[in-house]
């Protein structure tokens, strides 16, 4: 979900505190965000190096995807662990009849469910769903070696900023660790993993009323889906949120529409009761342990195709000219999401919504215009890379970009980003 206003986080039903494995998670009644996480937190005094943004010359080839695979998904499921539904599904598209009345957001949301529910062990639920897949599917397990970088969408629109260098763009960390002898984990770290809204944005709660939970997903908090690809030569595995899907055709889309599908400020205290009887249901698949905690996974749901996937955004119609389709179009197009529904409104009554897609006419004069800051990410990333992979198997390493600088510090833990007999997977 993508919100005309910069300052929103993504993400559903409870956004908040980050936690890890030695410190409690909030209690049922907590209403209060902690302090964001100091940007530096267990990093060394003094950077190792500064990056600069990459040059570009006339070499560079044009940059495409190609080869893209949809491996595993997953959705966050209401509960007091950390439990996820495998492949889960993503709320359905409801076409409901325009125009409508929306509430102003005005609940607490993830800005990072992944980090919310797993701490520094947040590339696990991807590792864990994409092997789960294969498995019922019965295909070979993935071949984690032969991949050069594994990273939520996030952190390449994140790189993407420091790019474009506007000067606006915000402070960001990402943590930084080489699996074997060449794959790259992008960690992604966020001063807080849930906020609250600001009580002038939509999207959230438009997201909520206009799609419906699929069968078997009834208690999914977000869903979460992974692709693999070719990024110029580039062997990517990426996470990405999905916000809906268009509905099938052969299944009826009709809905009570006061039926809420997805979590309000009321069901706050919900996201931390006992799992409910819809997921308990569930067949579990697997119990990952990691810290002091585990990892629960549940089968259901189904996966849908890439080309059902869509990205729900929201503007007032006093700005929709100037809609800000430079942060936008990256967003679908590293994760080659097909389809984008700007839902336009005049304080809350959604009017109209525009349909696009990432193969149409609009959004390709889009990717020619941003072809040179596409370019640079790539060279960024074999940066990135060959400075981790120089720095060997054992450093920790973290880029850290805050006022206008990309600086690469060493972390003062060695600790893994993922669970040792996990690591083992990246060995050749």
């Amino acid at each position: 979900m993508y919100s005309s206003n910069p300052r929103r986080g993504r993400g559903r039903g409870y956004r908040g505190s980050s936690w890890s494995k030695t410190s409690s998670r909030p209690s049922s009644n907590s209403t209060e965000s902690p302090a964001d996480r100091n940007l530096h937190e267990g990093l060394k005094d003094t950077p190792v190096k500064t990056l600069a943004v990459p040059r570009i010359d006339s070499t560079d080839q044009e940059v495409k995807i190609k080869d893209v695979e949809y491996i595993g998904s997953y959705n966050w499921v209401k509960g007091t662990q950390p439990t996820m539904i495998v492949p889960g599904s993503p709320a359905i598209w409801q076409n409901k009849a325009l125009p409508y009345q929306v509430p102003a957001d005005d609940s607490r949301v993830f800005v990072d469910q992944n980090g919310f529910w797993m701490g520094s062990k947040c590339l696990l639920p991807l590792i864990a769903a994409v092997d789960t897949h294969a498995e019922e599917e019965g295909e070979p397990p993935l071949e984690w070696s032969s991949f050069d970088i594994i990273t939520d969408r996030n952190g390449l629109r994140k790189l993407l900023r420091w790019i474009g260098g506007a000067p606006d763009a915000r402070d960001f960390r990402i943590d930084l660790q080489l699996a074997g002898e060449k794959t790259v984990l992008f960690n992604r770290w966020e001063k807080k993993t849930t906020e609250e809204s600001s009580g002038y944005t939509f999207g959230h709660n438009f997201e909520r009323v206009s799609t419906h939970h699929a069968d078997g997903c009834e208690e999914s908090t977000g869903h979460h889906r992974i692709v693999k690809y070719d990024l110029n030569g580039l062997k990517m595995v990426v996470r990405f949120e999905v916000d809906a899907c268009l509905p099938d055709a052969k299944k009826s889309t009709t809905v009570d529409p006061r039926r809420p599908s997805r979590p309000t400020i009321d069901d706050l205290a919900d996201l931390f009761s006992k799992t409910t009887l819809a997921t308990s249901k569930a067949q579990t698949v697997q119990n990952i342990p990691f810290g002091d905690s585990s990892l629960t996974i549940k089968k259901a749901g189904s996966a849908v195709p890439h080309k059902s996937v869509i990205e729900l955004s929201t503007i007032s119609v006093k700005r929709v000219e100037t809609y800000n389709w430079d942060e936008l179009f990256p967003q679908l197009f590293l994760s080659q999401t097909e389809n984008h529904f700007l839902a336009v409104h005049r304080f809350g009554l959604f009017e109209q919504v525009q349909k696009r897609t990432l193969s149409g006419r609009d959004l390709q004069e889009k990717e020619a215009r941003l072809q040179s800051r596409l370019q640079k990410l790539v060279r960024a990333l074999h940066m990135i890379k060959d400075m981790v992979v120089e720095h060997g198997e054992r450093s920790r390493l973290s880029v850290v970009f805050e006022r206008g600088q990309m600086r690469v510090f060493e972390r003062k833990s060695d600790d893994d980003c993922l669970p040792e007999n996990f690591m083992k997977k990246f060995a050749i």
